[in-house]
């Protein structure tokens, strides 16, 4: 009987101590692949609503400190993402504002959209637009969603964003993919 014991405890060491950090090791996270493919200055946004579609084209971005009169620091980045389909300019711009406290620049991390019920030289969150000539003439306007800064340097500025979009009409618009933009000259 000891000897079972004994065989039945080094089983289990083995199993607990070799097979089971592999198997981990195996099903750990996979790499975003579709962000890794795009290039610099680049975006790549699936479109979904009245029409389902998919942009491909530039990405830019600009950062900027302003400071209110009564001292107040925001930083602000301006994303623009345009495409030239049916030889027609297509344009999303969002603007993610943050009151700094301590670091300069918006920080890497999920930033969501907030309602603007006040003006847009005291706005901290996230607005947006999208002028889409080919699905309306009318421009949409952010409405829910978050933008996801994974990387952040002074020439270049990585993410995702899964966001919402209406126009005066009510149609909606939901955007998701990725991005890879340069700074803007």
């Amino acid at each position: 009987m000891p000897r079972f014991l004994c065989f039945v405890g080094k089983s289990f060491k083995t199993f607990l101590f070799g097979i089971i950090p592999f198997m981990l090791l195996a099903g750990g996270s996979k790499e975003n692949y579709e962000k890794s493919r795009l290039d610099n200055g680049s975006y790549s946004f699936n479109v979904e609503g009245k029409l389902n579609f998919h942009l491909d084209g530039a990405a830019a971005f600009q950062s900027r400190t302003e400071v209110d009169k009564l001292g107040h620091r925001t930083d602000k980045l301006l994303l623009s993402f345009t495409t030239c389909n049916d030889e027609r300019e297509q344009t999303l711009e969002f603007i993610i504002a943050s009151k700094a406290k301590g670091k300069r620049g918006i920080q890497a991390g999920k930033h969501k959209i907030k309602s603007i019920n006040r003006l847009m030289n005291s706005f901290s969150g996230v607005y947006g637009f999208a002028d889409l000539g080919s699905v309306s003439e009318l421009p949409f306007f952010i409405k829910s969603g978050d933008i996801t800064i994974t990387e952040s340097f002074s020439n270049i500025v990585d993410g995702k964003l899964e966001v919402q979009l209406e126009n005066a009409e009510g149609e909606v618009l939901l955007i998701n993919g990725s991005f890879n933009a340069d700074i803007k000259v």
